[in-house]
């Protein structure tokens, strides 16, 4: 029984170490790239020349004076008949890129901000060109001024087009692949800094009014309201309209190299549903297990009956969720996910870098004078667990923390998530590296928890230390005979109260924790860019700046301060009964257990660390005790009779 303890938690931190490390490189390692029938169409192209439009470059733009771009009330610029302009269809089994945003020159550009957000309306289809995060830097290297260096949700970069504008308003043309005709808006009320209201007129007499506003306060300051309505403004009878509006896009970010993170998603009250990156990018699988073929766009519907709530579009710290009102989600048909491509340097294949989403609603025919108003709020931030809950319809649910294969620690991720939050909310404001501190108190926290457990481990090992001459001997005695030899062990353990069993549970526990930690700090957007000591980013493998590598290998400081406590922990834990083969397995296992990790974010590793470096006080304090009270009760393990072991009892 003794072996087996000592068997049990060598295997269990082993297959746990393992497993993460499986499931990190299958994750991360490099996807197929997909041959396209028609690269160049597959591909998200830059933007048209001037004097040619987005959706067919060899068509001429719409045009405006060159003064439109910078005045706030443009003239009015007559609408065309959407069924007048020609749309390139769509290449039979490719991938087709997002919808380009037509040349600059064609259309306004107008501001919208407050002290978080700052929003570049443009009157072409009257979406979102771009959204500055003003309290989020766009590299560590500006975060310490974000308001000028602010990241940008829905900007140019990886070598792609320009995205279409985030709720870029386009007349469905009703072919496979959403076409990419928006009218030209003017600029009816522009009230800085409260709200924005375009209109244009479609064919027949359908007047298109679009308003966004800040919200007030008290309110999350990141969510825009924004309505469009139609109108009929004819005398007969409108057609019924097929729209669609753009989710906006969202780039990759460093630390996930897989981008496991970048999806568009749904949410109907019930069911989340996301169409991952992965879907449209061929895959063998881990051992065969889940390969698949790419996809060439996705096109998830409402189920009848429940309708969605929101869609979002997110990557591993930001997300883009445009909440409906329920006269708004029942209007809404289908969801177009396309992805969006750019060139491999190495294969000059088409590479998947991220994706879009086309929203399609249902205008009805319109009598005269009546309308139809699309009414939604538009929420572009962080992606904060505990902020995001408080929007009170599951928005928090696209903070999606992963999977180890098939076990789930979702539960234990939100409860450490909710704690962190809490703690940093205790640290006063202004005091730098304050999510360093939150993860510390954690640990403290864990480690309180945890105490009684591992100090029962920690006395049974020394209890087991104190008798490993007559366990030594047992072994010698029965050394032919393992039923009696394992008798003999147990009437020594029931004899002078020991419990092999004891240091199992501690590291059983542990095992949860460490892996809801490790994809809790995966998934903690406030860690992004924060720093700790020498540590410049929480959310990244620490490095010292300016020791960022020696002779090319990274160098990562955590990562070894945790093996080397690791090793000082076995070092003063008695294992009485691990010997030859089995010591080695153990100290492979220090070796093995921080190259696994090395790589891993550097918030993991403090946590480590820090629970490290307590387990070692507390191994200190225990064996203190012990000392103190054997003094009062001296116990010797000499005394006892090993001949009266293992005997048969009679009955």
């Amino acid at each position: 029984m003794d072996n087996k303890k000592e068997k049990i938690i060598g295997i269990s931190l082993l297959v746990a170490a393992f497993a993460l490390f499986a499931w990190s490189a299958f994750e991360t390692k490099s996807k197929k790239p997909v041959a396209s029938a028609a690269p160049v169409a597959a591909v998200a192209t830059p933007a048209p020349a001037q004097g040619a439009s987005a959706a067919n470059p060899a068509q001429p733009a719409h045009t405006a004076p060159a003064s439109a771009a910078q005045s706030a009330t443009p003239a009015a610029v007559p609408a065309s008949d959407p069924s007048a302009l020609p749309v390139a269809p769509a290449p039979a089994q490719t991938i087709a890129a997002a919808p380009a945003k037509p040349a600059e020159s064609a259309g306004a550009i107008l501001a919208l901000e407050n002290d978080f957000l700052r929003l570049r309306i443009t009157t072409i289809g009257g979406g979102i060109e771009t959204i500055a995060l003003l309290k989020h830097s766009d590299t560590l290297e500006n975060r310490t001024d974000p308001a000028n260096h602010p990241y940008l949700f829905n900007a140019d970069g990886l070598g792609y087009s320009t995205p279409a504008p985030a709720l870029g308003f386009r007349v469905d043309k009703g072919q496979a692949v959403p076409g990419n005709w928006s009218p030209i808006f003017t600029v009816a009320e522009n009230i800085p800094g409260q709200r924005i209201v375009l209109r244009a007129t479609l064919a027949q007499g359908v007047e298109v009014t679009r308003i966004y506003s800040l919200p007030p306060q008290g309110t999350d300051p990141n969510l825009v309201k924004t309505s469009t309505t139609f109108r009929n403004t004819g005398t007969t009878v409108t057609p019924a309209l097929a729209v669609r509006l753009n989710t906006g896009t969202l780039p990759p970010v460093d630390s996930d190299a897989a981008n496991l993170f970048l999806g568009v998603a749904t949410y109907d009250g019930y069911t989340f549903n996301k169409t991952p990156l992965s879907d449209f990018t061929a895959s063998s699988g881990f051992l065969g297990i889940g390969s698949h073929d790419a996809k060439a766009y996705a096109q998830p519907t409402p189920i009848p009956g429940t309708p969605w709530k929101w869609v979002s579009m997110t990557n591993q710290y930001f997300a883009a969720i445009l909440r409906l009102t329920p006269d708004t989600a029942a209007r809404v048909s289908n969801l177009h996910v396309s992805p969006i491509k750019t060139l491999d340097r190495t294969t000059g294949l088409p590479q998947v870098v991220t994706a879009t989403g086309d929203l399609g609603f249902s205008i009805p025919a319109l009598e005269p004078q009546q309308e139809v108003t699309l009414v939604a709020e538009y929420y572009v931030g962080p992606r904060e667990y505990t902020r995001l809950a408080k929007l009170g319809q599951g928005e928090e649910k696209v903070v999606q923390f992963s999977k180890l294969y098939f076990i789930s620690v979702d539960f234990l991720c939100k409860i450490f998530v909710v704690v962190l939050d809490g703690l940093h909310s205790l640290i006063p404001a202004g005091v730098a590296s304050s999510w360093g501190f939150a993860i510390i108190l954690l640990t403290i926290i864990i480690k309180a928890l945890t105490w009684p457990l591992v100090t029962a481990q920690q006395r049974s090992a020394e209890r087991m230390r104190k008798f490993q001459g007559p366990m030594k001997a047992i072994r010698e005695k029965f050394k032919d005979d393992p039923k009696r030899q394992q008798q003999a062990m147990m009437d020594l353990y029931k004899t002078h109260k020991i419990n092999p069993l004891a240091g199992c549970l501690p590291v059983l526990i542990q095992i949860p924790i460490f892996t809801g930690l490790f994809f809790t700090f995966q998934s903690l957007a406030q860690l992004r860019h924060q720093s700790f000591l020498w540590i410049p980013d929480l959310s990244m493998p620490d490095v010292i700046p300016g020791l960022e590598t020696v002779g090319g290998f990274p160098i990562h400081i955590l990562p070894l301060f945790m093996g080397i406590t690791m090793l000082m922990n076995m070092r003063l834990t008695p294992m009485p009964n691990v010997e030859g083969q089995q010591k080695i397995i153990f100290y492979g296992m220090m070796i093995i257990f921080p190259v696994i990790c090395y790589a891993m974010p550097s918030a993991l590793m403090l946590y480590y660390s820090v629970q490290n470096v307590l387990t070692i006080f507390q191994t200190f304090h225990t064996r203190r005790r012990i000392r103190l009270e054997d003094a009062k009760e001296p116990a010797s393990a000499a005394v006892i009779d090993v001949a009266t072991l293992g005997k048969k009892k009679k009955r």
